[in-house]
């Protein structure tokens, strides 16, 4: 970062000339999930463990560990994840991202161009000859999501010289843009390194920005990405396919607009809030066609059982394709949990060939329904705030929808570290009322919170308010800071801000240009837990239809639980009724627009009894 470049830097022209406040997006200081998650030293002295790998040596970085396998790497500088890179060619990469094996920067960062992150193999048994065809290949990908290396910063690859105890470099990229992620395979035929003992190293070299202007947005900076590393013999320069279908990004929320949602407000609003899909991202890095079978299974987490399981179809894949797969859900969370709070995990998989790999081929979410509401997905991967010259006072709000009357109790933040705690600086909680989708009348603040990081794994700390802040409908939530300090706050680049986020300087209001959601949530209050009376839960299995998808005519097949006599509601996908019947097996719907509708099938006194979606075509 030679040029103490930013990721971002978001400039809005103030009324006066010389005004310099300023949206600004930073790296990190600190990895929580690295630091809260580090193994026990056992393991990490596991890791320098000199038994030899045999060939081939391949890792994809699919699992669930934070770090690179022991059973390969011996540091643990590198962090393994699945945000950092929207083109990544599977589920799992490895990003070189300025932070050590504690989560921190590096010791000796500065604003000059330093050894940043190492990734070094285990020694491998390279005892071959030349005429066996050993190559080494890798993906790499300058910057992701993140920020992109600059021209005086590099990724290389060192081999290991095991008789003359001494690294070499091989390979070397410049922080140039890349497309994705660009192959590179390496033949091995130097007798030197065809030994057993043989040990080959990925090394990122860096640079810090603002470390004297402006301590406070001084962070990581010049990130890489890898995947797919193999090491085999046998190989041509030609050998670069991976023969792999894979997933490829994170799975997210079920609710619509929400990562997280409280139980009573799902709830009340099921009908609209629930994703009539399930997307499913994957691709075909294969050169042939390959069939894909799309698996979905939800777990109620707090009995343990399977509430939905289908296969979601198959299709053949084209080669070095991209495929976003929308599997339709006829399903809405329900819970026969008696608390205010719930869990479910969603598990998506895809079935392929007998010979393709196994191992990125599932991932898992966990939909958390409790008392808050998040937009985000959890996972910082840059820095937000408002900064310079103008900038004390400056309001940031971001918006919420409550789907019933309610109060914010509380407001959780998450702060980024920021170098040498230069960020920690008073700052007051604000309430606003919605304004044709505007932060509009203040609803409610308090003051005097410190801007503090959280020790936590998630990385959040909740401030409360003196006085629960009562809302209904849309609202916001957000900060004015006391000081012309950036305060840091986590930003989710992976999440879209979709007209959300708004800040104001000089007495106006403004859309951000953030390209993610900052990481604030509203607590709520609430009324405390509902009893089986009054919780409105649906008992599904009370009815079932036929046929699903159907031109007009459904039947309804009733249980022995269900009653005599009960009311029809036919709701849209946009949550509006559309029809309302009374009791009848046969509902038709053949004067309905295509599309998918919910069945809200009723007791004559209003007592849900079942949902069920059902697909109307033409």
């Amino acid at each position: 970062m030679r040029h103490a470049r930013v990721i971002y830097l978001l400039l809005f022209a103030l009324l006066t000339v010389n005004a310099s406040a300023q949206e600004v997006i930073t790296g990190l200081v600190r990895n929580r999930l690295i630091e809260s998650a580090r193994p026990s030293t056992p393991v990490l002295k596991g890791a320098t463990a000199e038994e030899p790998v045999s060939l081939p040596f391949s890792d994809d970085f699919s699992g669930d560990s934070i770090w690179p396998s022991t059973a390969r790497w011996t540091d643990l500088q590198v962090f393994v994840n699945n945000t950092f890179s929207v083109k990544q060619p599977s589920a799992g990469i490895a990003t070189f991202d300025c932070l050590d094996e504690r989560g921190y920067l590096h010791t000796g960062a500065s604003q000059t161009v330093f050894e940043a992150d190492h990734l070094t193999s285990r020694t491998i048994n390279l005892a071959y000859l030349p005429s066996d065809s050993l190559f080494i290949s890798f993906l790499y990908e300058a910057g992701g999501i993140a920020d992109l290396p600059e021209a005086d910063d590099s990724l290389t690859l060192n081999f290991w010289a095991p008789g003359e105890e001494k690294w070499y470099s091989i390979w070397r990229a410049t922080g140039k843009k890349t497309a994705g992620f660009v192959n590179v395979i390496v033949p091995i035929t130097d007798p030197r390194y065809l030994v057993n003992g043989f040990r080959f190293r990925f090394t990122s070299y860096a640079s810090l920005s603002g470390v004297v202007s402006d301590p406070s947005r001084a962070t990581n900076a010049d990130q890489w990405n890898i995947d797919h590393v193999l090491l085999d013999k046998g190989r041509s320069v030609h050998d670069t396919v991976i023969h792999d279908v894979a997933l490829t990004l994170p799975q997210r929320s079920l609710v619509k607009e929400y990562e997280a949602i409280p139980w009573r407000h799902f709830r009340q609003a099921y009908l609209s809030a629930m994703s009539p899909v399930v997307p499913v991202t994957y691709r075909n890095n294969d050169t042939i066609i390959r069939n894909v079978t799309r698996h979905i299974r939800i777990t109620d987490m707090s009995t343990g059982a399977v509430v939905r399981e289908f296969d979601a179809g198959a299709s053949n894949t084209d080669p070095l394709t991209d495929v976003k797969y929308e599997a339709p859900l006829l399903y809405t969370y329900n819970s026969s949990s008696p608390a205010d709070t719930a869990q479910f995990l969603v598990t998506v998989s895809l079935i392929t060939d007998d010979f393709d790999p196994k191992q990125n081929d599932t991932l898992k979410y966990i939909q958390r329904f409790s008392d808050y509401f998040a937009i985000d997905d959890g996972t910082a991967e840059a820095g937000y705030g408002i900064n310079g010259q103008g900038s004390r006072n400056a309001m940031t709000a971001l918006r919420f929808r409550s789907f019933l009357p309610d109060s914010v109790t509380g407001i959780s933040f998450c702060f980024n570290d920021a170098y040498d705690n230069a960020n920690q600086r008073g700052f007051d909680l604000m309430v606003w009322a919605d304004d044709n989708g505007s932060p509009g009348i203040l609803l409610g603040s308090s003051t005097g919170p410190i801007a503090a990081p959280s020790g936590d794994i998630n990385g959040f700390v909740t401030y409360r308010f003196n006085k629960p802040v009562r809302v209904t409908d849309y609202f916001w939530i957000g900060w004015r800071q006391a000081s012309e300090t950036y305060l840091n706050i986590g930003l989710d680049l992976n999440t879209a801000p979709a007209g959300r986020h708004y800040f104001l300087l000089s007495g106006e209001w403004q859309e951000s240009q953030a390209p993610g959601v900052i990481m604030i949530r509203p607590v709520m209050k609430g009324s405390g837990s509902p009893t089986s009376s009054d919780n409105g839960t649906l008992v599904n299995d009370m009815f079932s239809l036929y046929p699903n998808p159907t031109n007009g005519y459904v039947t309804l097949i009733p249980s022995d639980r269900a009653p005599d006599d009960f009311l029809i509601d036919v709701i849209s996908a946009s949550g509006a009724r559309v029809m309302s019947l009374g009791k009848t097996d046969r509902p038709d719907l053949s004067s309905l627009a295509a599309g998918t509708y919910m069945l809200v099938i009723r007791s004559r006194d209003g007592r849900p009894l079942s949902l069920l979606r059902v697909i109307k075509v033409n």
